[in-house]
């Protein structure tokens, strides 16, 4: 009896040390397992990485990134999701300074936008201004395509979020401008558009984007002495030399007079200026007649790049003068 009441007991703590043993050793095993040495690389694996070291087009040397929702906004606000090759975004928007193993940069595309801008730019203002002076119009084609312009323009593009640079180190003794990379960047846009959808579509861009835009080129034409450049110009065209009018005036004895004064070479009158002396007001009227003649306009032009167009005809445009010699 006694026997039979122990053996409960018994098989009880039999079956507690029985689970310990059960328990405890596999938990030590697989805990080592855990912490196991990498298994050597096959021949074939080491040869196709050796070939291949990022993940790369076949044309590449360059690993393919997967653009951010920055980039992609900044290409479809562009268009540039119509780009036939799309590994394309993100070398845009990837100055040089961001030195990176495997990273292609924009360098390259940022120098060919820059030839292909000035080229349209220069095309249009030389056809649609014929008569304007040479130092004159390679300013006003700066106008366009200088960096703080194409800053401004990166600002409206979104291309702050999208771009990817490195400041400059503080030891350095030039730093790098954030308006230099964006500047890059508008010009690598051209570059890329050139390259992967051809001229039409560079320039199409081009004429969208930039010269839409209204500049006040006035201020490009800087004339020391406008009466005696105006006076050389009126001879070398066989016209009647110019003579300065005065047309109103008010307040000529008061602290505070206008004077308005008319240029005219025989009966056509060429320039209009005002000032409080007579003096100021022909200076201006003179300014005026020769920036009248400089800067008029061809209306209804045809650009030399319209060849490209399926059925267009290019007529010739008259090339214009070369700037009076005082």
């Amino acid at each position: 009896m006694a026997g039979l009441l122990r053996s409960p007991l018994v098989l009880a703590r039999n079956t507690l040390r029985a689970s310990a043993v059960r328990v405890c050793p596999p938990a030590l095993i697989r805990t080592y397992r855990i912490d196991v040495k990498p298994t050597k690389k096959t021949a074939a694996v080491q040869d196709n990485e050796k070939a291949q070291p990022f993940t790369t087009t076949q044309d590449s040397k360059y690993r393919i990134e997967r653009p951010p929702a920055a980039v992609v906004a900044f290409a479809h606000r562009l268009g540039l999701n119509q780009l036939k090759d799309q590994t394309l975004l993100m070398r845009i928007v990837t100055h040089p300074s961001y030195e990176k193993v495997g990273i292609a940069t924009n360098e390259r595309l940022d120098y060919l936008g820059a030839k292909v801008l000035d080229m349209f730019v220069l095309e249009y203002l030389h056809t649609k201004y014929p008569k304007m002076p040479t130092k004159m119009l390679q300013d006003a084609v700066s106008t366009y395509t200088k960096s703080s312009t194409l800053a401004l323009m990166a600002k409206e593009f979104g291309v702050e979020d999208a771009a990817r640079w490195i400041r400059s180190k503080p030891e350095l003794e030039h730093q790098l401008a954030f308006n230099t990379v964006k500047a890059s960047i508008v010009r690598a846009t051209v570059g890329a558009l050139y390259v992967d959808q051809g001229p039409i579509k560079a320039r199409e861009f081009i004429h969208a984007h930039f010269l839409s835009r209204d500049f006040d080129l006035v201020q490009l034409l800087e004339i020391e002495e406008p009466k005696l450049y105006l006076s050389f110009l009126m001879k070398r065209l066989g016209r009647e030399r110019p003579v300065a009018r005065l047309m109103s005036e008010t307040g000529r004895h008061s602290k505070a007079p206008v004077f308005i004064v008319g240029v005219y070479s025989g009966t056509e009158k060429m320039g209009e200026g005002f000032g409080s002396s007579l003096k100021m007001a022909e200076f201006r009227a003179n300014k005026d007649a020769l920036t009248k003649y400089y800067l008029e306009e061809q209306k209804d032009f045809a650009l030399p790049s319209d060849v490209e167009v399926q059925g267009a005809v290019y007529t010739p445009t008259k090339v214009g003068d070369t700037p009076v010699i005082v």
